[in-house]
């Protein structure tokens, strides 16, 4: 009876250990796998890091979510910082001239001086032999409301980009615009 019961015994021994020999080669599958997420979890997220990659990630969108805040802060910034920009002095040109034709070396002078908006003033310092004077006009958007000299019409021009010939006998400085 103990040869027959082996012998029904042995269809069970040889499935109990070919399913421990695939359990066997599932579980080192298993392990090698394991062990290769390890070592890209160590990659992304560094060497002696006790956190998961769950709270890894989290911790990364919060990060993140700072970032942006920075982000909008920064363009806010940038855009107040434009705005400012343009309402300072950004475009200039200078021009000397003999405004009398009586003097030599060209003492007379003109200069713009713009915001980004080509608002501003155009100086004008006039020389002549037995006097000098002072002009300060007002430029709105590119344009005076005072009646403009020959000279004063290239400063202004010249300083907003504007290609123009200059009046005789004017020496110009070119536009600056930073």
């Amino acid at each position: 009876m103990n040869s027959l019961f082996q012998d029904n015994l042995a269809p069970f021994m040889l499935a109990a250990w070919a399913a421990g020999v695939v359990a066997l080669l599932l579980a080192a599958w298993l392990y090698l796998t394991l062990r290769r997420y390890r070592r890209d979890q160590k990659i992304v997220m560094g060497e002696g890091r006790d956190r998961d990659l769950v709270a890894h990630g989290r911790m990364l969108g919060q990060r993140m979510d700072e970032l942006a805040h920075d982000l909008r802060r920064l363009t806010a910034d940038f855009e107040s910082a434009g705005r400012r920009m343009e309402d300072c002095l950004t475009f200039r040109s200078v021009i000397r001239y003999d405004a009398y034709r009586d003097l030599s070396g060209m003492q007379s002078t003109s200069v713009a001086l713009l915001d980004g908006h080509y608002s501003g003033v155009i100086i004008s310092a006039i020389q002549s032999r037995d006097h000098a004077r002072i002009y300060v006009r007002e430029v709105r958007n590119g344009e005076s409301r005072e009646k403009l000299s020959p000279e004063e019409i290239h400063v202004l021009k010249e300083a907003m980009g504007l290609k123009t010939k200059a009046p005789q006998e004017a020496v110009g400085g070119g536009v600056l615009d930073d």
